[in-house]
């Protein structure tokens, strides 16, 4: 591990959070409120990545673990910075904070919050802001406005950041990968900003709203989420978060005009055949405890959207839903959406990828001597990536467990504590039987956060950080 090298990223890192930290404190100005939360975490990040920036390395070439190994810890001190403000400002413990400020930059959007709409509002921004900038990726959006090199090395970087499988770039130039990925992504949020503003939302819900969606975080500025909100507005946010569970490679290859092959992805087509196919087995198997069809669909719509791309917004009560139901919500949240899009969990494109594996295998047992070649999206998919894709799944499940059985230990029902860690893992922070997270033991609570974290950044840069600082010892 380059210790100089990756001090270098990380400060430019910090200094990037620096300029982050100052949205929130102008709408703490608007708003006439303190911004002594925000100026500490700012200076910090400020001096620290200021001295960082000054170390000196001769070999200037990012290996991969090297991505990992500064994502991981970039996201690490990021998320106890981004906890300043919460224990300074709401009075509440550096636990409680932490797992405040890993739910918002995981987009996970769980809470340890009882009462939101007492928050100054310049807290409930910096809450949904983290949606907005985890979303994309802390490190994708630092690059945009700071390049942490002067060539193509930080793409190590980006794809130790970003979910799914494997990330490319989609023009030669990393500068114009993250252009056209954050205009894609701007622009959607833009879009939805406006469409609430005709919904007759206020601005501010608006925005904060539209970064929920974006990032498919789930922060509200309401108790009860967004179940105050009007019809169309619930249809706008619900479609949002569907279109932000896409693969955004989709959105490039519509903006260069090759609708064709933007519509023969085999992913989206996947995506979109467990959207529809949940909607109406949950529909035939719940539609009779609501008052009428439309308030069903409404519902049922807006909730399997809201957890299959983890983003966690609420219209009402998913309690009431049956068994049934619950396990196909569950097991969305597990899977979730596309890979290249803001969402948690495993992905479709790891759930195909392991599907053809399966069928590959089960052919090879039946004939031997035949030869079968795993395609995805038209393309030979590559034995490294077939068996990263496996250790993934099995990593994923252990981990899963193994944070089950830590949480358990605060005594809850079963149901209870496989919500919480598979809503937390899979970062999409809705569950069954949980209105926040405060009710957990201060032990759990780190889990969750850990467990948050691992989930948001797919395992490996975790791992890979531990390793390597266990190794230095």
């Amino acid at each position: 591990m380059k210790n100089t090298l990756i001090y270098k990223y990380i400060g430019k890192v910090l200094i990037g959070l620096s300029i982050i930290l100052v949205f929130p404190i102008f709408v703490a100005f608007y708003y006439h409120e303190p911004i002594k939360g925000f100026i500490i975490p700012l200076l910090i990040s400020l001096i620290i990545g200021f001295i960082l920036t000054r170390f000196k390395c001769e070999n200037k070439h990012l290996y991969a673990k090297d991505g990992f190994i500064i994502v991981a810890l970039a996201w690490v001190i990021i998320s106890i910075l981004s906890s300043i403000p919460f224990i300074i400002t709401c009075h509440i413990s550096f636990i409680d904070a932490f797992f405040e400020a890993v739910s918002g930059l995981t987009t996970t959007g769980a809470t340890i919050f009882e009462e939101v709409e007492h928050l100054n509002k310049s807290i409930l921004f910096w809450r949904s802001f983290t949606h907005f900038l985890g979303g994309m990726g802390v490190l994708a959006f630092v690059m945009a406005i700071i390049p942490l090199s002067h060539n193509d090395k930080s793409m190590h970087v980006l794809k130790a950041e970003m979910p799914g499988p494997s990330v490319a770039k989609l023009v030669p130039s990393l500068k114009k990968t993250l252009f056209y990925l954050y205009f894609i992504y701007i622009a959607l949020t833009i879009i939805e900003i406006i469409l609430l503003l005709i919904g007759h939302l206020n601005l501010f819900d608006s925005i904060l709203t539209a970064f929920g969606t974006a990032g498919t975080g789930g922060f509200s500025s309401f108790n009860d989420s967004l179940a105050s909100y009007t019809i169309f507005n619930k249809y706008v946010v619900a479609i949002f978060m569907f279109l932000f569970g896409v693969n955004f490679n989709i959105y490039f290859l519509i903006l260069m005009k090759a609708f064709k092959n933007a519509l023969k992805s085999e992913e989206l087509k996947t995506y979109f055949l467990i959207f529809i196919c949940s909607i109406i087995i949950i529909f035939i198997n719940s539609y009779h405890l609501f008052n009428n069809l439309f308030e069903a669909f409404t519902s049922i719509f807006f909730h399997t959207s809201s957890i299959i791309t983890s983003t966690g917004y609420s219209i009402g009560d998913i309690n009431i839903l049956p068994t049934t139901s619950r396990i196909i919500l569950i097991l969305l949240m597990l899977i979730s959406a596309c890979a290249g899009s803001t969402c948690g969990g495993f992905k479709v494109a790891r759930l195909i990828i392991v599907c053809k594996t399966i069928k590959r295998d089960f052919l090879k047992t039946i004939h031997p001597n035949s030869v079968h070649t795993i395609t995805f999206e038209g393309k030979v998919v590559e034995e490294d990536t077939i068996k990263n894709t496996c250790t993934f799944m099995f990593l994923y499940i252990l981990l899963l467990l193994s944070i089950m059985f830590i949480v358990s230990f605060d005594g809850f029902s079963l149901e209870t504590t496989l919500n919480a860690v598979a809503a937390t893992f899979a970062n999409v922070g809705l569950c069954f039987n949980i209105n926040n997270f405060s009710i957990f033991s201060s032990l759990s609570k780190f889990v969750l956060s850990i467990g948050m974290l691992l989930g948001r950044l797919e395992i490996f840069p975790i791992i890979t950080l531990f390793t390597s600082l266990k190794l230095k010892k």
